[in-house]
């Protein structure tokens, strides 16, 4: 069997971040999508980023209809920071017989050498990366081909769909009273308008 995992804040989960695990999964024949909620972030801090526990209920909503795609609590089970290497460690623990992919977008490939024990990563698990951000064709490729050269690490290429939505784009409009249909699944939109969420900030 072979696993997909995205993490990341989701802050919230939007419809990017879906069609791309479901792309990835048919792309690579992976057998399951893992979606891993950050329960407390290094890198994003402030009264900009939802309670834990709300940001990943949004992410239950999000994917409940995809028999294909599931939740992890993996770092709500943990004191401290949510830092990728100690659940990339125990989700290899959870999942002994599995072959593990870290999914990831553009952006990220350019902050991966500020992850706690970088190094160390890059033994541990390969990556599939997929395009989003606003970086060159020409700096992508530059940073992959770096990666593999002096860290070795193992990255491969999505060919799936750029999507430009981001969950910062989201909340704006949220705070702005606009519409964010087509942007989040129809049943986060319920949850957000009910709870008034980022309104009035």
């Amino acid at each position: 069997m072979a696993i997909g995992l995205i993490g990341g804040t989701f802050n919230p989960i939007h419809m990017g971040h879906l069609l791309i695990g479901e792309y990835i999964r048919e792309e690579w024949d992976l057998d399951r999508i893992i979606y891993i909620p950050s329960a407390n972030p290094p890198h994003k801090t402030g009264g900009d980023v939802m309670e834990a526990g709300y940001r990943m209920k949004l992410v239950e909503l999000a994917i409940r209809d995809n028999p294909n795609f599931r939740l992890s609590d993996i770092e709500f089970r943990r004191e401290g920071y949510s830092y990728t290497i100690d659940t990339i460690r125990q989700m290899s623990i959870e999942y002994p017989y599995e072959k593990l992919y870290f999914i990831i977008g553009t952006d990220t490939l350019f902050e991966l050498e500020t992850w706690k024990r970088f190094k160390e990563i890059a033994k541990e698990i390969e990556f599939i990366m997929y395009g989003r951000g606003t970086h060159s064709a020409k700096d992508v490729d530059d940073k992959l081909r770096y990666l593999r050269d002096k860290y070795e690490f193992r990255i491969y290429r999505s060919r799936g769909p750029e999507v430009e939505i981001s969950s910062t784009q989201i909340r704006d409009r949220i705070r702005r009273g606009l519409s964010i249909k087509y942007m989040v699944p129809d049943a986060l939109m319920e949850e957000i308008k009910k709870e008034s969420l980022f309104k009035g900030e």
